[in-house]
């Protein structure tokens, strides 16, 4: 629902469509509850985001479980409530709210589109196609393994000296650079979390690294990471 909501949105906003398998697409099923609370300490809440950033000539389209700060807006958004965030060049930031789901808001949408194309079509004014103009300065999209972003990270380690040191050494020899770093109570087996915060890095680099120190007998789950959307 989310990566459709987006490829409508991408045109709109970028006169580019989409096709559903050129976006990245990424589920919440890896989400714990403990990643929730463990967000919540660090300041942030977890949110399914449907995000598409234009930098420089390359366009970047994604839907994935990502941290926001808990100041912004975006983060207060639940139940049937949808959100959509927009950074323009001469407006500035806006902000849209309202329901997005339930049949009463559905069939509300659906009636208002309804209403207007019959109102067009009566005037003579309607188009069988919008009047979008395309962004010809984008280039191409950009692999989500070339994004760039800050992450949060959560192993399930031996509690055992040593385990910080191997972790560290696997993140810095994929130039990963770690900002924070929590390592929460004992749990069954002696099996702790480890909570991370790492600086600015690329998705493809951070995947090589976690692939790496899955591999380790000190690792007993495998790692979650999730990106850090600075709103």
């Amino acid at each position: 629902d989310s990566a459709h909501k987006l490829i409508l949105l991408i045109y709109l906003c970028f006169g580019r469509i989409i096709n559903m398998k050129d976006l990245f697409i990424e589920g919440i099923s890896n989400i714990s509850l403990a990643d929730v609370n463990y967000a919540k300490e660090l300041g942030f809440k977890i949110k399914l985001l449907a995000t598409a950033k234009k930098e420089n000539d390359k366009l970047e389209c994604r839907v994935s479980p990502t941290l926001i700060p808990d100041t912004n807006l975006l983060s207060s958004v639940g139940g049937v409530f949808n959100s959509i965030y927009v950074s323009s060049d001469l407006a500035g930031e806006l902000l849209f709210y309202g329901p997005g789901a339930g049949q009463l808001s559905a069939a509300s949408a659906v009636v208002s589109d309804l209403i207007d194309l019959t109102q067009d079509i009566k005037a003579g004014l309607f188009r069988p196609t919008l009047n979008i103009i395309e962004d010809n300065s984008i280039k191409e999209l950009r692999k989500i393994a070339e994004a760039e972003s800050r992450y949060y990270i959560r192993f399930s380690a031996l509690d055992k000296p040593g385990v910080l040191a191997k972790i560290s050494g696997i993140l810095a020899k994929f130039g990963i650079s770690i900002a924070s770093v929590t390592q929460k109570e004992w749990k069954k087996a002696h099996i702790v979390p480890i909570v991370m915060v790492v600086h600015n890095a690329k998705e493809k680099n951070l995947r090589a690294a976690l692939s790496n120190i899955d591999r380790l007998d000190i690792i007993k789950e495998k790692s979650v990471a999730i990106m850090i959307e600075d709103v």
